[in-house]
């Protein structure tokens, strides 16, 4: 009966030696055996929770130190560079020729111009580009218009039927008193035109002229002829058609004989004529 009880007990001691024995490495595996596999390779068999732990006594065969691959990360990483400030190149700027000629200022002149005024001015130019300046001042005149007091008001009373009381009550309102006030606008029958005709002194010149404009009849309907050997090359204004800007000019691009012709009303312009 004894050696019945003590029988298991001995199987159960021998079968923990051995698990602890392959789990060490004292068993199975020795130093002097050709394994399959480099030391690097060898797996580190995972503790079994529960299982018996070596005798602190015995001294446990080291496990190879695994050799680790270095991977390079330096692409993964965003370089942050410092630039190194440098001088910025400088470009001169060339002086500007005293030698350049200035505009000669053929005419400057300045008047008020009414319904019945009408100048015309003859210029023979030589020198392109030739600029006609014209600056407008127009007339003004008094416009008036009711407005608001704000400075001071009216008690009104009025006399309202109430219906209730079958009588007449009165009642008091406070209203604003409207005077009459004036400001000064511009002038609405002030305006000015500019004519600038080109005038051919040789016919043969003239009917070119004409006929790359696209013949008399189209110049005619348009009203650019001038005469019997002129062609109207330029219009401008102010006002009836034109716009009110105060200030315009005019180039003329090609040399020749023109005329300048001039009219306007309630208007003071001023002309100047400059070429180079």
């Amino acid at each position: 009966m004894l050696t019945t009880r003590i029988l298991p007990v001995l199987l159960a001691v021998v079968l923990v030696v051995v698990v602890i024995g392959y789990m060490t490495g004292t068993i199975g595996i020795g130093s002097d055996m050709n394994l399959p596999f480099g030391p690097s390779s060898t797996p580190v068999p995972t503790a079994t929770p529960g299982a018996a732990t070596p005798d602190a006594t015995e001294s446990p065969t080291p496990v190879p130190t695994p050799t680790w691959e270095t991977v390079p990360i330096s692409s993964q990483i965003n370089e942050i560079v410092t630039p190194t400030p440098t001088a910025a190149s400088v470009t001169v700027v060339p002086k500007v020729s005293s030698t350049v000629s200035a505009y000669y200022v053929h005419m400057d002149d300045t008047m008020k111009y009414n319904t019945s005024t009408s100048r015309m001015f003859e210029v023979n130019i030589e020198q392109v580009p030739f600029i006609v300046y014209f600056s407008f001042n127009p007339g003004t005149v008094k416009k008036s218009y009711v407005a608001k007091d704000s400075t001071s008001s009216n008690s009104v009373r009025y006399e309202v039927w109430n219906p209730s009381t079958g009588k007449y009550e009165t009642r008091s309102q406070v209203e604003s008193k409207y005077v009459v006030k004036s400001t000064d606008v511009i002038d609405p029958n002030a305006w000015f035109r500019v004519d600038v005709v080109r005038i051919y002194d040789d016919s043969d010149a003239y009917d070119a002229a004409v006929s790359a404009a696209g013949g008399k009849e189209k110049l005619a309907e348009r009203k650019l002829l001038y005469g019997d050997n002129g062609i109207i090359v330029k219009q401008e204004g102010y006002a009836r058609g034109y716009s009110s800007e105060v200030e315009k000019e005019l180039k003329l691009l090609s040399s020749g004989r023109y005329l300048v012709k001039v009219t306007g009303n309630q208007i003071v312009v001023n002309i100047q004529m400059l070429s180079p």
